[in-house]
């Protein structure tokens, strides 16, 4: 499988938010909620509020598995 070729070699999406969460993020830019974790992670955040304007980075391929939706777990 290519998967890690892929995600080291395709840039990360910016998206520009403002006064949202990652929860929100998360389902428009990959159709799953639960991917807030994979882009908690990507971006060095713990919290899924996101405050003011910021830059957020979208993982070009999403990790395989069963996401829980729990940073961490």
């Amino acid at each position: 499988m290519s998967t890690g070729y892929i995600a080291s070699t395709v840039p990360a999406q910016i998206v520009r938010v403002s006064d949202t969460t990652l929860f929100d993020v998360a389902m428009r830019a990959t159709g799953d909620a639960l991917q807030w974790v994979a882009i908690a992670q990507l971006n060095g955040l713990t919290d899924p509020w996101v405050t003011g304007l910021a830059e957020i980075l979208i993982p070009p391929v999403l990790p395989s598995g069963q996401p829980t939706g729990i940073l961490g777990l």
